[in-house]
């Protein structure tokens, strides 16, 4: 310890004098020289400037041996008696003050700062992970419940943690088994979150997932059904029923389901299989099959009348019928039967143009416009044939392009016919009559919808040659272009209405553009029909999270109102999603403080202000772990 002065007035004496404090100089945990204030003593008169060095002497001694009390008597004895008493009268201050642990607290304090001063230059940045979208999947599982679900079959909690850590990968990331290992080991956090030790994550494991989560199909449906109508109250009043299906990559000798059909994505060049899905308006499933590639369409709804509606039956508050949305591929009449016989109503585009139909009198025509701000009319229409009521659309717009689509069909019909009769002319052309006959036949199956007008001759020379072609075409004078007409047996439906409840036919298209390209259930590359089953449903469960996601965030939109231009909010897909929640990362950060200690921070990265709005509207936690540190002496 040592006395510091300074010139201050002193108004006792009126003269400028010197003010002397008690300090003590110290280094603190980083080695600067630091100076701390202990005592303020004031003006002293009756010491000289060697007898306040001895103050300052007996009281640094005590201080460095207060434990030997006994000994400070003997080495004060070597001081004045003035000095004594000033050195015990200054002590007494210290100890009534409580300032004799001050340094010890100033030295704790410079510590605890001298731990968080980091050296840059050390400063490495590990073990960077994505955790935002594995979040977002995360909470919407257990909002769903599904761990809870698993748990409650006696599932183990090692396998609840893979299972989820694959959907959540599945629905992420859209990978296939093997490359979520690599996926799930190298770049999500995934486990991370589900506190999974990552030796769990085996291809065994990964591979039964899907299996064992198949095995339950019908329970793991149905619970999510009563789920989502206990979370979000749907009246499912219309239901959407709608095909689609997936083209396979490989020979798949193995596979009895998959064949060759009419695939919707032109590769009529694979194997196919064919997913039948039944939705509700708010897109959740209420049923899912996977039948064989070949099925046609008319043929799939039968069962899920059967499988649906007797045995899960739907109901309305005000006890209507639920009404069946279909498009025309399956709108047979055995099947609006079926839909009619098990009590339930139907609304579908009539697989036919009505030829004789009346308008009556007093059927207004009413005029909406389509999501382009084109106008459509809308007019309702009788027929002899049947009870159902028909609404006529009459689509400028489809009749520009339907005219625009026939005049190109019938040049391109015509320019085929035109090559196949030079061929049959030329030296070294085409002339067989049979193979003639398969060139025209291949022709009229590549333009049906033009082919029916044209009536074509081909002679024969009797040697089997072709000696002369010529067509003639007849087209009708009157074509209506643009015109179709929607089908339900519903009577009081107004005309705005029956379009609206058809256009809902969108959102199943919706979801089997989610599946095929945000999901990346296509194409299939297992064998057997047991793992490809599996691999679509879950690629149906990643569905389930995802539509979850998306359905709220409408619902919060649109509780916001327009935006500043009018227009209403819109919902993002899942892959523009999936982008935004991916800029959130879990990174490891080491350096060396000042302290010379090895420290390690394992913390979240703030959300951007996209992906916080996401956080927001679905009213979710922003951050999925809180700061992680470690110190560790090198």
């Amino acid at each position: 310890m040592s006395f510091t002065s300074q010139i201050r007035y002193n108004p006792q004496t009126c003269k400028d004098e010197k003010y002397y404090r008690l300090k003590e100089s110290y280094r603190d945990a980083s080695g600067r020289v630091c100076t701390l204030i202990l005592l303020n003593v004031g003006f002293i008169h009756d010491l000289s400037p060697e007898q306040i060095r001895d103050v300052a002497r007996g009281l640094t001694y005590l201080y460095n041996h207060q434990k030997d009390v006994q000994l400070w008597d003997e080495k004060l004895q070597g001081y004045s008696e003035v000095v004594r008493d000033r050195v015990h009268a200054y002590w007494a201050r210290l100890v009534e003050e409580e300032k004799l642990d001050i340094v010890g607290n100033a030295y704790e304090r410079s510590k605890s700062k001298a731990r968080k001063r980091i050296d840059v230059d050390t400063m490495r940045h590990t073990d960077a992970r994505e955790v935002g979208c594995e979040w977002l999947c995360l909470q919407t599982i257990r909002k769903l419940g599904l761990d809870t679900f698993l748990r409650s079959l006696g599932w183990s909690e090692d396998k609840v943690k893979v299972t989820l850590a694959h959907l959540i990968t599945r629905a992420a990331y859209t990978p296939s088994e093997l490359k979520s290992i690599s996926i799930i080991k190298e770049n999500s956090a995934v486990c991370e979150l589900l506190d999974l030790p990552m030796a769990k994550i085996t291809p065994r494991r990964i591979y039964r997932v899907a299996d064992d989560l198949y095995s339950i199909k019908d329970k793991l449906e149905k619970y999510l059904c009563h789920k989502t109508d206990d979370l979000f109250k749907p009246t499912n009043r219309i239901m959407l029923f709608d095909l689609t299906n997936f083209y396979f990559e490989g020979r798949k000798t193995g596979s009895k389901k998959a064949a060759f059909g009419r695939s919707k994505e032109k590769r009529s060049d694979c194997k196919l299989l064919v997913l039948a899905l039944c939705i509700n308006t708010d897109g959740f499933i209420r049923y899912s099959a996977v039948l064989e590639g070949n099925t046609a369409d008319p043929k799939s709804l039968p069962n899920m009348v059967d499988e649906l509606i007797a045995e899960n039956p739907a109901k309305c508050p005000d006890n209507e019928g639920v009404l069946v949305v279909i498009d025309a591929g399956i709108s047979t009449e055995d099947n609006l039967k079926t839909i009619r016989d098990k009590g339930y109503n139907y609304l579908c585009v009539s697989r036919k143009a009505l030829t004789e139909y009346t308008t009556p009198e007093n059927a207004p025509k009413v005029t909406v416009c389509d999501c382009l701000k084109r106008e459509i009319t809308l007019q309702r229409v009788t027929t002899a044939k049947n009870d159902d009521c028909y609404l006529k659309i009459d689509s400028p717009a489809k009749a520009l392009k339907e005219e625009s689509m026939n005049r190109k069909f019938r040049e391109r019909f015509e320019e085929g016919l035109k090559k196949i009769r030079k061929s049959t002319q030329s030296k070294h052309g085409i002339k067989n009559y049979g193979k003639v006959q398969n060139r025209i036949g291949a022709l009229q199956g590549k333009y049906p919808s033009i082919s029916r007008y044209y009536n074509i001759k081909v002679e024969d020379d009797g040697h089997d040659k072709v000696a002369s072609m010529t067509w003639e075409v007849n087209i009708p004078d009157k074509v209506e272009y643009g015109t179709y007409f929607l089908r339900t047996n519903v009577k009081k439906l107004d005309e705005e209405t029956t379009w609206n409840y058809y256009n809902l036919i969108r959102e199943i298209e919706c979801s089997n553009r989610q599946l095929k390209t945000d999901l990346s259930l296509r194409p299939i590359y297992h064998q057997t029909d047991n793992r490809a089953d599996a691999h679509l449903f879950l690629g149906l469960l990643a569905y389930w999270i995802v539509n979850t996601v998306r359905h709220q965030m409408k619902v919060a939109r649109r509780k916001q109102g327009k935006d500043e231009h009018g227009r209403e909010r819109s919902t993002p897909y899942w892959s523009e999603i999936m982008r935004i929640m991916k800029t959130q990362k879990a990174v490891t950060t080491t350096a060396v403080n000042a302290l010379g200690e090895a420290v390690e921070t394992r913390l979240c990265s703030v959300p951007t202000d996209s992906a916080a709005e996401i956080y927001e509207l679905l009213k979710i936690s922003k951050v999925p772990f809180k700061k992680i540190k470690i110190c560790r002496t090198q």
